[in-house]
């Protein structure tokens, strides 16, 4: 192995390393890095309308950031005592996790990125999530923004994340509030029909209209799981608020255990997303520009 390769393979496996400690790879780093210091010119995602919204706001682009993580879903245990009235209902721990923890790592690798070119925030982030057939039981989470820094003051803490479009977040600066950051959670809950449920229309063939009790229940425990850690996100940030909170939930049919011990139902994910926010005590309220039409 020649000198160039063995640096190479070495490289290589502290890339690896960084990874598995939930960082970036030594490439990215060092290309941002060298950004940050050289300066040159910048790549973005930016629209022209948002690109020229962020020059009138007198934010800099400075280059595309990408956070992403593929994350192994593991072992489920099924936790049959937890039981009501012959149904089943109960958090699937494992799943819930695995959500949580591969979006945690891709927003902490965005972060880490616009750390390295010395941004203030990052605008215009979008998100995608999805599965592979090359992995199976995994899941995908990325998220791509472009870092900004303020022209006029720069930020005392590290760069800001929100949700925001760059159009949202010219109008909270407009209006004196500031973002602080991301709050999110998912939830995923295992939920089968009780006995009594099932027997109304003959193992679920129903012949009248009627509510499936413990399946509404299911999509209200996954909800308030989800609004409870996200609003206890907020209380940590200080923030006054959580805004642009998107949500989106999924439900499928599934069965777990096996044998005589195998049970049908339903899985409801419950995932939520959105921007916590502050009043910034040293920004005044946006004030119109009059507009005089003279050419009648």
């Amino acid at each position: 192995m020649s000198e160039a390769e063995a640096e190479a393979d070495r490289e290589q496996q502290e890339s690896l390393a960084r990874v598995e400690r939930g960082g970036l790879p030594l490439a990215a780093e060092r290309r941002l890095r060298a950004l940050a210091a050289g300066g040159g010119s910048f790549t973005s995602d930016l629209s022209v309308a948002d690109f020229a919204l962020c020059h009138q706001l007198g934010l800099r682009p400075l280059s595309q950031v990408m956070g992403s993580s593929i994350y192994q879903v593991g072992y489920q245990a099924t936790p049959w005592p937890s039981s009501f009235g012959g149904g089943l209902m109960f958090e699937l721990q494992t799943l819930s996790e695995a959500w949580n923890e591969v979006r945690g790592r891709a927003l902490h690798r965005l972060a880490e990125e616009a750390a390295h070119v010395e941004a203030d925030s990052v605008v215009g982030v979008e998100l995608r999530t999805g599965a592979h057939d090359f992995a199976e039981h995994a899941i995908e989470y990325v998220v791509v923004g472009t870092a900004v820094r303020h022209t006029k003051a720069r930020r005392a803490r590290g760069p800001v994340i929100t949700e925001l479009s760059v159009a949202d977040y010219a109008k909270l600066a407009q209006a004196g509030i500031e973002p602080l950051g991301i709050v999110a959670w998912s939830s995923v809950f295992f939920v089968s029909a009780s006995y009594a449920t099932q027997m109304l229309g003959g193992g679920l063939g129903f012949s009248q209209n009627q509510e499936l009790p413990e399946f509404t229940q299911g999509i209200y425990s996954a909800r308030e799981t989800v609004v409870q850690r996200m609003t206890a996100q907020a209380a940590q940030l200080d923030a006054a608020g959580v805004i642009g909170t998107r949500i989106n939930h999924a439900i499928q049919r599934i069965s777990l255990g096996g044998g005589r011990y195998q049970q049908g139902g339903l899985m409801v994910t419950f995932h939520a997303i959105g921007t916590a926010i502050a009043h910034a005590t040293d920004a005044g309220a946006f004030s119109p520009k009059a507009t005089i039409d003279v050419s009648s």
